[in-house]
């Protein structure tokens, strides 16, 4: 006689009574919330790349390599930045988001196409999982509860900058899987099968390593235990102990193996990181609240990026910090009276506060003190709120199937009123993510008092305008867009008059653009004078002293830079020329040779020394100086014809027929 098989347990006693489909089945409920998705956020499709995209697809080195790449995503940081970008920065471990990007181009190459169709496809998930999670919670409320919130979330216009950047397909991935892992522990209450732990706790390792922000699901994950089922405490704990394991090894394990980060934040990104005092701190942190619930109530206008100074750092004398304290605390007191009765209210408030928390700058400043993309999660406990109250309004909320026609006819009637508008706003907000310099030039005006917003358009707009500068487009038709890159460098330096890199920026544009030297230089210095440790500025004072004849402050300003950054191979080079044209010889072919030991692979030093002894006689010193030179870069026109001239004076015909032959092959070069 066989023993019966043991049946798993469900750990409720009287599990939430599921939400009856029989009538229409999720299907038409999914299909809706698809094309909405699509609806509104199908113009985003032939939209190009966009703001720091470049992080993650793009023209990003590692994601370029396909498949090959996922390995190396996986063992290095999320950023990494060598000096010639930006600074030595490494830090973020976000490797799943990457590598669905390296996935991509693998099989479709360069196509910000698809990879906005697949943004658009996963936010429509997000839809369809949120809607069968509701409908699972609010079993007792009618399914347009559920069905409404769902939309009006999907069509809240705060979450352009989740959809629209490819870059932010992290918050995607990081929500998808939050939402899967209290899918699957959901499942474990229902069941009692241990293999649902296994998979939720999966999810959400895999939603951290989208982005940290899954980490509230700690919280949020009893939190709805709590609220809609009658799980013991005891039991909800014991379920977050895999959760804690798996968030323990990704914290720890990334920095045992690839070392500590070394990201730094500026005073432009967060002025509160800068020694603000807890008065401040906390007073900060109140603007930076009710600035959310302004952008939840009225999302516009929107920006690409805030910092310093959009909500200026403020103590507690400001009276709009009391309101928003006043404000929140009155939230909080709320969802904490109504918590025992478990009221649907006090969960969306506590789901909102839980969500937000970690950008409150409370908890710790994050990178521009505010970002639209923070709501994204929180405004969630908003919509869910906004649902119930409009319910509420014209009668009862919990008659489930039995809700009368006149409150859902109402409650529909208002919520598309509320969706049109936030339609309308989020396809004409799409438009401005086309690509980086029509996303900065579209913000811009809201964004006057952003120092860092300002000096990211001027410093893109600059490159644009080098770039078109090197295709040979005439100095007097960029003049136009020289300009606007100047202004909004000055304006950067207004809102921050410390602001080293801008000033520097400044001097660049100037110089290369509308080729005012003496412009230039005054901006220099004013990079210098913030900024004494600036090597880049004190490099850009050398070369401008250097091409309007000025040797000793250039040769000063060179030296400098070096004192700062012994190995800057192209003060080096610019120092030794200087040197040479000076009488210093010696100095320079010690510079020379230096650089030949730091960059062996440069023809340029080689050839500088040959350049010297040619001019002392030294003939066969300086051929074989040249030859090196071609050795290295055999495609060097104007040496191959120098050389092949020598060889020819001298009557080597093969030697000058030798380097004729490759001078041919280098192709002369564009006059």
């Amino acid at each position: 006689m066989s023993t019966p098989k043991k049946r798993s347990k469900p750990l409720t006693s009287k599990p939430e009574k599921k939400a009856n489909t029989r009538s229409w089945g999720n299907l038409p409920y999914h299909l809706l919330i698809t094309a909405f998705a699509f609806i509104l956020y199908g113009n985003t499709i032939n939209n190009r790349y966009s703001l720091d995209d470049v992080y993650v697809t793009g023209k990003n080195p590692l994601t370029q390599q396909g498949i090959r790449a996922i390995p190396a995503i996986f063992s290095s940081y999320y950023i990494n930045l060598n000096a010639e970008e930006g600074g030595q920065h490494n830090f973020g471990y976000r490797p799943l988001a990457k590598a669905t990007f390296a996935l991509e181009w693998q099989f479709f190459g360069e196509n910000p196409h698809v990879s906005h169709f697949l943004n658009v496809l996963l936010y429509a998930l997000t839809g369809i999982l949120l809607f069968i999670l509701l409908r699972r919670l609010l079993g007792k409320y009618h399914v347009l509860l559920p069905l409404l919130t769902v939309m009006l979330f999907l069509a809240h216009p705060l979450h352009t900058e989740v959809v629209a950047s490819l870059k932010n397909r992290e918050e995607l991935l990081s929500f998808l899987g939050a939402l899967l892992s209290l899918k699957y522990f959901l499942r474990f209450c229902d069941s009692g099968k241990k293999i649902n732990i296994l998979w939720g706790t999966l999810f959400f390792g895999l939603g951290y390593l989208s982005k940290a922000n899954v980490m509230t699901f700690l919280a949020v994950i009893p939190l709805v235990f709590y609220f809609f089922t009658d799980v013991r405490p005891r039991q909800i704990l014991l379920m977050l102990i895999p959760l804690l394991l798996v968030l323990a090894v990704a914290v720890v394990v990334p920095r045992i193996f690839l070392g500590e980060t070394t990201r730094s934040l500026q005073f432009i990104e967060n002025p509160l990181l800068m020694g603000a005092s807890l008065a401040e701190r906390l007073g900060t942190s109140m603007m930076v609240m009710l600035f959310y619930l302004q952008k939840l109530v009225f999302p516009h206008p929107l920006g690409f990026y805030y910092g310093f100074n959009m909500i200026p750092v403020t103590g507690l004398a400001n009276p709009m910090v009391w309101l928003s304290l006043l404000i929140h605390l009155g939230l909080l007191g709320f969802a904490l009276w109504k918590i025992r009765e478990k009221h649907l209210l006090s969960f969306a408030i506590l789901f909102y506060l839980v969500n937000i928390s970690l950008f409150s700058n409370l908890i710790a400043p994050p990178t521009g003190i505010v970002a639209e993309r923070f709501l994204y999660i929180a405004s969630l406990g908003f919509v869910l709120a906004l649902v119930y109250g409009i319910f509420r309004i014209f009668g009862p909320v919990t008659a489930g199937e039995l809700l009368p026609a006149r409150v859902k006819n109402y409650a529909v009637l208002i919520a598309v009123i509320l969706a049109i508008p936030a339609t309308a706003k989020t396809i004409d907000r799409n438009r401005d993510w086309k690509d980086e310099l029509t996303l900065y030039a579209a913000d811009m005006p809201y964004l006057e008092q952003s120092a860092k917003a300002n000096f990211i358009y001027a410093t893109n707009l600059r490159s644009s305008v080098v770039e078109r500068l090197k295709s040979g487009v005439p100095r007097q038709q960029i003049v136009p867009d020289a300009r606007i890159c100047i202004k909004h460098f000055k304006q950067a330096t207004r809102v921050y008059p410390a602001y080293a890199d801008a000033w520097n920026n400044l001097g660049e544009s100037f110089l290369l653009l509308l080729n005012e030297s003496d412009s230039a230089i005054q901006y220099f210095e004013k990079a210098v004078e913030h900024n004494p440790q600036f090597t880049a500025a004190f490099y850009n004072l050398g070369y401008t002293y250097q091409v309007t004849g000025q040797p000793e402050k250039a040769i000063s300003n060179y030296e400098r830079a070096l004192e700062l950054q012994p190995f800057e191979i192209r003060a080096m080079s610019n120092l030794a020329q200087l040197y040479q044209k000076t009488g210093q010889t010696e100095k320079a072919i010690a510079l020379n040779e230096d650089i030949i030991t730091i960059e062996p692979g440069l023809d340029l030093p080689y050839i500088n020394l040959g350049t010297y002894a040619m001019r002392g006689g030294d003939a066969a010193k300086a051929l074989e100086y040249f030859e090196q030179a071609i050795r290295i870069n055999p495609n060097n026109f104007e040496l191959n014809m120098r050389l092949r001239n020598y060889y020819q004076k001298v009557g080597d015909s093969a030697k000058a027929d030798y380097y004729l032959d490759l001078a041919r092959r280098s192709g002369r070069p564009q006059q």
